[in-house]
């Protein structure tokens, strides 16, 4: 007897929709996008229609309504310059809450000489628990994000976003050229509207 074989998952339907926007790198009306997206993954439009929608809430597909039509794109390099931005931004954080615990450890042992209000001093204690378990928290985070086997993804992952913004370098023109024929839409406003900066060229390997 066989058996009925298993449904994707969302976050399997997410994978295959972004491996679509992120190999061809073009910017889809809200006309193309259902059917070549259902065309490249095998999914059926209607699971196309509400992954993409899903993506887009969670920030990974960018979307434009420009007249009557929604146009969607999503370049690899976004995807990961976001996961290097939150690295960044935890970096930071983790930074700042480190100081914080060194000025309030340096704080309580000044109220500790002066025999201050107890009152006050245990408030001072409670404060600088909590930074501490800030602290704790950013670093937890931070782990996560420094996972080797993250890292490796996140290194095949710069692969793929370079091929694809190289690609995209070159058919930004063309792309330019069909929206001001077909929607009389000025390059510096389709530049603006989609996020496009005007001096962009090819991306070597990050380093």
């Amino acid at each position: 007897m066989s058996t009925r074989r298993k449904g994707l998952s969302p976050e399997e339907k997410k994978e295959k929709i972004k491996e679509f926007f992120h190999m061809s790198p073009t910017i889809y009306s809200s006309k193309e996008i259902e059917a070549e997206a259902s065309k490249y993954t095998g999914l059926t439009q209607v699971q196309c229609k509400e992954t993409i929608q899903s993506l887009v809430e969670d920030g990974i597909v960018n979307s434009e309504k420009m007249g009557s039509s929604t146009y969607y794109w999503a370049f690899a390099s976004f995807e990961f310059d976001q996961k290097k931005d939150k690295i960044v931004e935890l970096t930071e954080e983790l930074k700042n809450t480190k100081e914080k615990i060194l000025n309030e450890t340096k704080n309580i042992e000044k109220l500790k000489g002066e025999r201050i209000d107890s009152e006050k001093r245990t408030k001072d204690i409670e404060k600088l628990q909590k930074l501490k378990d800030d602290n704790k928290e950013f670093k937890e985070e931070l782990t996560n994000y420094a996972d080797s086997e993250l890292m490796e993804q996140l290194k095949k992952d710069v692969k793929t976003a370079i091929a694809a913004v190289n690609r995209y370098t070159d058919n930004i023109s063309s792309l330019r050229q069909y929206c001001d024929k077909k929607f009389a839409i000025r390059g510096e406003d389709f530049d603006k509207n989609f996020g496009i900066n005007p001096d962009m060229d090819y991306m070597e390997d990050y380093k």
